[in-house]
Order: C-alpha cells, then structure tokens, then sequence
C-alpha cells in the first residue's frame, strides 16, 4: 500500500480509521439479537477473512445504506427488511448451533434457490445481498488492501468526488488541474 503521507488527509484519516477499528462501530444497530447468526453465515460465506476485519459490524452498519447500483428485483423487501427476516428464519432452525458441515449445506441449497420455503424467506436474495455487503465491507478494508495487492487511492486528497469532467482536466492538465 502506498505510504500515508502520499494521499490526501482525509483518505488518509479513512484508512486509519479502518485499520485501527476494523471498520467497527461500538454496537449493532440492526442485528444485535441475532449476531450469533451472523457471525456463522459470514464464517461460511467467508472463509478464512481476517479476524481483525469485523464483517458482522460493517454489514450492521452499512445495511438499508446504498453501495452500488441499488436496484432489487420486484416483489423484494428493502434491505433492512430482507437482512432481519433471513437472520430471523435461520435463528429459528439454530444455525449458529449447526456444525459447518451442515451450515454449508443450507448455505448452498440457499445459494441455489432451492431453500425459500424451508426457510419461510427468498433465501437466495438474502445470501446475496449479504454477501455483496460483506463483500463490500472485506475489499474496502486495508488490510484486504494488501492481502491482494491493491496500492490504495489513486489520487491525492479529494480523488472520490471528482468526476469525468475533472478527470480529463487533470489528465490534460488543463487550468486549475491540480487543484483538482
């Protein structure tokens, strides 16, 4: 990864953050009376993500937040809705308490499809959705960063709010570029 002082103050404060906390927040806000599920679901989606990187807080506090394109298929409840009612249905059959070998296998009949009435929810929107949030959570941790060889930010201080405009404008050069 690129040396701190070579990126901008606030990407640099960003980082620390993450690093320091493991992008964790004091408490859940959303899933606190079902972690435990949570916490294996991700185990099993997941496996072998650094301990140090709390994927259960991150989805936590990022769930119901746009990332990406937004869209759903219709019929969907929103995120927050989905995330509750999947975690709720698979507390019911005590997945926390499963062994891993019978964790993967309802993982995998909800990857498939083929869970939605076992488990009373669109068991595979669930596990998706999830695990494009977990995802998300993993691949904007530094410590991901390194593991797969990504530098870190690109450009100096305000790089994410620039646009296409101010892109070609610092590539080109042009008047005001590097304030850019």
């Amino acid at each position: 990864m690129k040396p701190l002082d070579h990126i901008g103050d606030r990407e640099r404060a960003v980082i620390e953050e993450r690093t320091n906390t493991g992008s964790g927040a004091p408490r859940l806000e959303h899933f606190a009376a079902t972690e435990d599920v949570l916490r294996s679901l991700l185990d099993r989606l997941l496996p072998g993500a650094a301990a140090n990187i709390d994927l259960v807080v991150f989805v936590d506090s990022h769930t119901g937040k746009a990332m990406g394109r937004g869209d759903r298929r219709a019929g969907l409840p929103p995120e927050p809705e989905l995330f509750a009612a999947g975690l709720d249905a698979l507390q019911r059959v005590g997945f926390a308490e499963m062994t891993e070998d019978d964790q993967r296998s309802v993982v995998g009949r909800m990857r498939n499809g083929e869970a939605d009435k076992e488990l009373g929810v669109p068991a595979k929107d669930f596990v998706d959705r999830l695990l494009d949030k977990a995802l998300a959570g993993y691949l904007a941790h530094p410590d991901t960063w390194v593991r797969i060889g990504f530098t870190g930010p690109a450009y100096p201080e305000g790089y994410a709010w620039i646009g296409p405009a101010q892109a070609i404008a610092r590539r080109e050069k042009r008047v005001g570029w590097d304030k850019l």
